[in-house]
């Protein structure tokens, strides 16, 4: 199996690092790196006219391509280069912060994982919630990974090395429950790992759909010296508005959530 990593943190940044030991783990796979050259977060599901690569190397990944673009581009040009063979699952993240409710609008990383799916590539994002009080903690999330990504593409074989147990069982279950029709459109999962306070792993994977409430438009105004309105983001995002059961309030509440979305 061929996997094409990508994110929107850029290529040298500690969750990708950290996506490619868990793919690692899979067996019989292949692994090619596209990333950013800079941050994109936020950058939505924009593209560009031209996209220039270049050859990188980062350590622990070893040689990838490196995209003057967006996270869209990267995967647009993972399937336009030259001599490359076509990935049968493309993996965005692991992203330094959630992507829930509509974030899945702003998102890079998620805009990474539908341009995939609208290409009839399976595709899967996933977002690593941050607290501002609490350190990252990598080799928990790729543990956390591994886990679901087997599941998800490998469902058939068991939980392998490096894998949370608990958390691939429980995910294969959710599957064998929600697998979408083999005929049917490309399937592009949105999964988020929550940020347990006393730093043990979650107990807890659900499939949830994505709130729809809105991102509140809360700024701070001043006044340049060119008198110029600032407005500078004020909003706190884990107070945001969020409906029981969707994937807000799930993530807030230390659950792992997964949903489909639709392309």
């Amino acid at each position: 199996m061929r996997i094409l990593l990508t994110n929107d943190d850029g290529y040298d940044a500690p969750g990708l690092r950290a996506l490619w030991r868990a793919v690692g783990f899979l067996p019989d796979v292949e692994i090619d790196v596209v990333a950013p050259e800079c941050v994109q977060s936020g950058k939505g599901h924009s593209i560009s006219r031209t996209i220039r690569c270049r050859r990188a190397a980062v350590e622990p990944i070893g040689e990838l391509v490196a995209i003057d673009g967006t996270p869209a581009d990267c995967v647009r040009a993972a399937l336009a280069l030259p001599g490359r063979s076509r990935p049968q699952w493309i993996i965005a993240g692991i992203n330094r912060g959630s992507n829930l409710g509509v974030d899945v609008y702003y998102s890079g990383t998620v805009a990474a994982a539908r341009e995939a799916a609208m290409h009839g590539i399976p595709a899967l994002a996933i977002s690593q919630l941050v607290k501002a009080d609490l350190p990252d903690d990598w080799a928990m999330s790729s543990r956390l990974a591994v886990a679901i990504i087997a599941a998800l593409l490998q469902p058939d074989k068991p939980a392998p090395a490096g894998a949370d147990g608990a958390i691939h069982r429980m995910v294969k279950e959710l599957c064998a429950k929600h697998r979408p029709a083999p005929d049917g459109p490309a399937p592009c999962w949105n999964v988020n790992l929550p940020k347990p306070a006393d730093g043990r792993p979650p107990e807890a994977v659900r499939m949830v759909p994505v709130s729809t409430d809105p991102l509140p438009a809360e700024y701070a105004h001043r006044l340049d010296g060119n008198g110029l309105d600032i407005l500078e983001d004020a909003g706190s995002y884990h107070q945001r508005p969020h409906r029981p059961g969707t994937d807000i309030a799930e993530a807030f509440g230390g659950t792992i959530t997964i949903s489909n979305l639709m392309i």
